[in-house]
């Protein structure tokens, strides 16, 4: 596997797709993952991409986020690419459904199973979908039906969760969702940081309905806050609280659910990054700079002295790591850099969602939604 990363900060879109694509054409890439912050989400960005690469076959798939991460610079505008060529050993298959927001479940379990209708079942799926359905509906499909790794996340904006766009090919698209599968010999492995500090004790989901907790533990969602962390959310816990979601039958399949503070007054209720099911146990957790960092370097080490060799990498990371991070948020990417050679081929984008199975023995649990969550996926030697 051969790989290369580049950014650009050029405000022109056509220009910029250019630079990306004129950084890339040596290697004559199979697939190029484009990041791009919402300002760039146009038709003419993709236009000069592929024209600087001078070639229609090339396989085109992204998003917009808030910012974007590379090898050598993370920033709020601008784009990134990572292109990867297997020379031959990876078959790469594109699909995607539009209308998300009309019969997601069917339309995301079709599309997951056309994937494995030629009788090869993909050995990795990229995922990325518009941030504005309720994402933990996509994880009850990818839970349910889906027996391959998917990592990914939700497209976003410059944090006003107004719009977002999805790249495919040279179409610019939105309300859609996104899944590039790959197919035959390509070697990788995932890792997720989530470990966020625990406060007080666990409650029960009593009562759910699509993306609120209206109750927990016999009492409403807002007061289980308050009686586990000592005073009610506020406006400015955005990022900073969430919710440890642990489901009763599957002990190893945690994620976490951010809390959504403008949503989170109305009777009492709490408004979620994604629904949690009755009969889970949560408990609220405690983002805070230096474990975010912490993490993220443990990772990066862990990865470093695994012997195996990548050749590059995706990076999805939530937008509420960066509100917490702050002037550190470099660190989701200089932690990686340090750890390998420097100049490992890497792109990614802050994310209003994170989708990504968990490490369990020697494999994966099922594909899982994540909030405040790190997901790090290296393509290996």
């Amino acid at each position: 596997m051969r790989a290369i990363s580049s950014n650009t900060v050029i405000t022109d879109p056509y220009r910029a797709g250019i630079a990306l694509g004129e950084s890339l054409a040596s290697m004559s890439p199979e697939v190029v993952f484009l990041f791009s912050s919402v300002h760039y989400s146009v038709p003419e960005l993709l236009e000069g991409l592929h024209d600087a690469l001078g070639r229609d076959d090339i396989i085109v798939v992204g998003n917009s986020g808030d910012g974007f991460y590379e090898t050598t610079r993370v920033s709020d505008q601008g784009a990134a690419v990572l292109g990867l060529n297997s020379d031959g050993q990876v078959r790469w298959r594109l699909e995607h459904v539009e209308r998300l927001h009309e019969d997601l479940e069917a339309k995301v379990e079709k599309l997951m199973a056309r994937l494995s209708e030629e009788g090869e079942t993909p050995c990795l799926g990229f995922l990325i979908s518009d941030f504005r359905v309720d994402a933990s509906r996509i994880e009850a499909v990818l839970r349910e039906t889906v027996a391959f790794p998917v990592v990914g996340g939700l497209a976003a904006d410059e944090y006003r969760m107004e719009s977002c766009y999805l790249y495919v090919n040279r179409e610019v698209i939105s309300d859609a969702l996104v899944v590039l599968a790959a197919y035959g010999d390509l070697s990788y492995s995932i890792r997720v940081g989530n470990s966020l500090q625990v406060i007080g004790h666990s409650g029960l989901i009593e009562v759910a309905e699509g993306t609120e907790v209206h109750r927990i533990d016999g009492i409403s969602a807002m007061d289980f806050i308050e009686r586990e962390t000592g005073k009610p959310v506020l406006q400015t816990d955005w990022g900073i609280l969430s919710l440890l979601v642990q489901d009763p039958e599957v002990a190893e399949e945690k994620r976490q659910r951010s809390i959504v503070p403008d949503s989170s007054a109305r009777l009492g209720s709490l408004g979620l990054f994604g629904g949690i099911a009755k009969g889970h146990s949560v408990q609220v957790c405690l983002a805070r700079p230096e474990d975010l960092v912490a993490e993220v370097k443990a990772i990066a080490e862990a990865a470093s002295a695994s012997g195996r060799v990548p050749v590059a990498a995706l990076v999805i990371s939530c937008s509420g790591r960066k509100a917490v991070l702050g002037s550190q948020i470099g660190h989701e990417v200089s932690a990686l850099t340090a750890a390998f050679a420097p100049g490992l081929p890497l792109a990614g984008f802050p994310s209003l969602g994170e989708i990504a199975p968990l490490r369990a023995g020697n494999g994966y649990t099922r594909n899982l939604f994540h909030n405040m969550t790190y997901v790090l996926l290296l393509i290996e030697q």
